[in-house]
């Protein structure tokens, strides 16, 4: 162990050294898994969410790049020739002045936010990568500022959908998503507002949307129970202002079989749930959820904690 933290040491005082005007900057410590955990450090985030925050940045950066390394410079070229306009190009001209501060420049909220732009631009300009809004996953991380988490996809259909399927470029990716909510009698894309999907959301929707032709027959199926929950009057509107729901945004998550199958059939609940009553989505997945969670303090906390947080409905 000891051997491996002085290799560690060694390989990040090397790194600093080979910047030329002998100036540690950002942008150094976030091409080294050491550089990142240290400066993390320095702001009392440590353990487990500095390690967390750590493989956001190593999977985001190797999305970017294509291979799972990279030296300031070339990171620095990789930025420079991102194919990018509007908010997408101020994002990314923030990164590059952020990266060039010096350490006895750098804040915590400029570390926050280089690498929160890091995982936004490896999102949709890289591949293999799906991000989510960190509130639902760590609110440790959430409190420091960290925006966005990086989905560990393993399932095999989803990665073939990722790297095969869906654009990389932006723009692509929103007709991606048009044409295939057309084709699959989802609704109209052209009215959907950024209040409403996100540019950071998209490659999420993207997928769900690729699933729902090239998926397993649980992630069908499952797709098939959302459908069917933005589905009013004999019309499908899954991304509905007057209804709002993002379920769409389960599938970004490594499910087992069997967790599929709970949610489509939590989700079908639901559906009837709403028909029924005349309720809203909302209004009718929580009230599925709490009946279920009855006479389980532990799942009426776990309730509570998810209603608060809105991860569907926000």
């Amino acid at each position: 162990m000891i051997k491996k933290i002085l290799i560690a040491s060694i390989a990040l005082i090397l790194s600093f050294g080979a910047t030329g005007s002998g100036v540690t900057r950002l942008v150094d410590y976030m091409v080294t898994e050491s550089g990142v955990v240290e400066l993390l450090a320095r702001y009392g985030i440590k353990g487990t969410d500095a390690k967390m925050v750590e493989s956001y940045v190593a999977s985001s950066l190797a999305a970017l790049a294509s291979k799972k390394s990279l030296t300031k410079v070339e990171l620095k070229e990789l930025l420079s020739r991102l194919p990018v306009s509007g908010a997408d190009a101020n994002m990314r001209k923030e990164l590059q002045v952020l990266l060039d501060m010096s350490e006895n420049e750098i804040k915590k909220e400029d570390v926050v936010k280089a690498i929160n732009n890091i995982i936004y631009l490896a999102n949709r300009h890289g591949k293999s990568i799906i991000i989510t809004c960190t509130e639902c996953v760590n609110e440790n991380l959430a409190l420091s500022g960290f925006k966005f988490t990086v989905e560990n996809i393993k399932n095999s259909s989803s990665l073939k959908v990722l790297n095969e399927v869906l654009p990389k470029n932006p723009a692509e990716l929103n007709t991606f998503i048009a044409s295939r909510m057309k084709r699959l009698g989802m609704g109209d894309y052209s009215k959907v507002t950024p209040d409403l999907v996100s540019t950071s959301e998209e490659k999420s929707l993207a997928l769900f949307l690729g699933l729902a032709e090239s998926g397993t027959p649980d992630q069908k199926a499952l797709i098939a129970s959302v459908k069917k929950l933005a589905t009013r009057n004999g019309k499908t509107n899954l991304i509905d202002p007057k209804n709002p729901q993002k379920f769409w945004k389960v599938v970004i998550d490594d499910l087992s079989p069997q967790e599929m199958n709970g949610w489509t059939s939590t989700l079908e609940e639901v559906a009837s749930l709403s028909q029924k009553e005349g309720l809203s989505t909302e209004e009718a997945f929580y009230r599925t959820l709490k009946d279920k969670a009855q006479g389980n303090d532990y799942l009426l906390k776990q309730f509570e904690s998810l209603k608060s947080k809105r991860c569907f409905f926000k």
